[in-house]
């Protein structure tokens, strides 16, 4: 039964060709607004994302003792500190797949040749590194005593202690291949005493991590070399390290971790928070541009009542025959929401294709644009355009959907009151209905 009735609402369609391409071109134009906006927001979202860096810095949580002031505005009691036993608790927390204590060198510079420089040097488990979310441009990415990892650019900014200082210059030096030594210096004693430390180079990072401008060592290295120049033993039951880094498991629980992790009492934040607070930015703004879109479709939405009533109104008697040979008011119904709503999923799917067509010719404009304003660039865009790889505009097929679903609906929405008419229009007074 509801295919004939189907059959019925499509030739109905057929018989008034132009009405149902204007009405369908309204139902295009909302739709395609709605999904070109929202895919431009999913295209600058996912550049954005791209633009914060390696999977790994979304899953780095920085940990440090909470010194957050209590509401009633005093000074918080009892903060956890970074210990011991603060690393015993979060290896407990699910979704860890590392705890990575550091300790810095207090003090110190480097000496390579005729040049000096200064450098932070960061104390980590040897066995961690893997966990750190780094890779070696040279060397390997291991240490033994008395090795260190050199970042990328930890050798820039290096001087000639001899030179005329209102002359000076930052002299770069390739600390992996120049022999270098630290030297640090004692003050706890009546007169400082200096101290040579000679070190050897296992690796270099690739540029990019955080740890471009630092170099790596053995944590007990630090530890010791500490305790030489503060002249005190170092207590380790008491001992505080300078910062610990916690690594999720994946992208997805790194939330759920860095919760557990406040919860513990400490603070916790990394670039996961960032992305978390730029994701939230992106759905409003998407919700904002689709209701701007969905405009153009209540728009659309009244010229789909207008046809139906109409068409209502045209075939009157047509419907007062089909109730008088045995047509039911739901069946009067049913073909008048079908064709409501396939001027809906008209429009929808030709929506659609045209969203298709435009997101090719617009992300091909700008993948062939120049880069640099200063030679014809995009001015109106605030990234260059080789950062987005030419996919401004992107369509997932789930957006696809939804839209044609929308469509539909708009289409059946608008042509429910058209039909609730239809349906409950007496026989006897559509039969004499001219």
């Amino acid at each position: 039964m509801f295919y004939e009735l189907a059959m019925l609402a499509v030739s109905n369609l057929k018989r008034a060709r132009a009405r149902l391409a204007m009405t369908s071109g309204g139902v295009l134009v909302g739709t395609t607004a709605v999904i070109i906006l929202i895919a431009i927001t999913i295209g600058l979202q996912q550049a954005a994302e791209a633009g914060i860096g390696s999977s790994s810095a979304l899953t780095e949580i920085q940990v440090y003792p909470n010194y957050a002031p209590m509401p009633d505005g005093s000074s918080p009691q009892d903060v956890p500190q970074l210990d011991a036993a603060a690393v015993r608790a979060l290896w407990k927390i699910p979704g860890v797949a590392a705890v990575i204590p550091i300790v810095n060198l207090q003090g110190g510079e480097i000496h390579a040749g005729d040049y000096t420089g200064y450098v932070q040097i960061m104390g980590v488990d040897p066995t961690l590194l893997p966990y750190l979310g780094v890779k070696v441009q040279q060397g390997q990415l291991a240490m033994g005593r008395g090795q260190v990892i050199v970042g990328a650019h930890a050798g820039d900014y290096f001087n000639d202690p001899e030179a005329d200082a209102e002359n000076y210059q930052p002299v770069q030096v390739d600390l992996y291949n120049t022999p270098f030594e630290l030297r640090l210096y004692q003050y706890a004693a009546a007169t400082p005493v200096e101290r040579d430390v000679k070190v050897t180079v296992a690796g270099q990072l690739q540029e990019g991590s955080s740890y471009d401008y630092a170099m790596l060592m053995p944590i007990q290295d630090v530890i010791r070399l500490n305790e030489w120049m503060s002249g005190q033993p170092v207590d380790m039951k008491n001992f505080r390290y300078d910062q610990i880094i916690v690594r999720a498991t994946n992208r997805e629980t790194t939330l759920e971790v860095t919760e557990a992790i406040r919860d513990l009492g400490y603070g916790a934040g990394g670039m996961g928070d960032f992305l978390n607070q730029l994701n939230s930015f992106f759905v409003t703004m998407r919700l904002m541009l689709g209701g701007i879109g969905g405009v153009a479709l209540l728009v659309a939405a009244f010229g789909v009542a207008n046809t139906m009533t109409m068409a209502i109104l045209e075939r009157t008697k047509e419907i007062g025959l089909m109730k008088a040979i045995g047509a039911s008011d739901r069946d009067i119904l049913t073909v008048f929401l079908i064709e409501a709503g396939l001027v809906g999923l008209a429009g929808g799917a030709a929506g659609v294709g045209l969203s298709m067509f435009l997101r090719d010719v617009i992300n091909n404009a700008l993948a062939n644009a120049p880069s640099d304003p200063s030679q014809g660039g995009i001015m109106f865009l605030p990234l260059n355009p080789g950062q987005i790889g030419g996919n401004l505009i992107v369509i997932p097929p789930e957006l696809s959907l939804f839209a044609l679903v929308l469509a539909t609906s708009v289409g059946l929405g608008a042509g429910l009151y058209p039909a609730l008419r239809a349906a409950r229009l007496p026989p006897v007074i559509a039969l004499k209905m001219e």
